[in-house]
């Protein structure tokens, strides 16, 4: 379903990045995009929709996106080799 924000007329749809669920909301007459880990239940993240537009603020949330998923991956990696010492 997909419903108008009144203070921008931008259409308020969810989207999916690897797992991850980004939207957008307003927040002090701005609008900023959230974006939720597919193991959490609420948007940690945020960031303001620069200047440069929704789809540059789009971008640079999925360029952190990807890095924490490395990180996850690193991690992960990191704690079984651990075990197997």
């Amino acid at each position: 379903m997909t419903s108008d924000n009144p203070n921008t007329g931008l259409p308020i749809k969810p989207i999916r990045y690897r797992d991850w669920l980004i939207s957008t909301k307003m927040i002090d007459r701005r609008l900023w995009l959230r974006w939720q880990h597919p193991d959490e239940n609420f948007a940690r993240y945020s960031y303001p929709v620069t200047e440069r537009g929704l789809t540059d603020s789009l971008r640079y949330a999925r360029h952190l996106i990807d890095l924490i998923i490395e990180l996850e991956e690193a991690e992960s990696k990191a704690a079984s080799s651990r075990e197997l010492d």
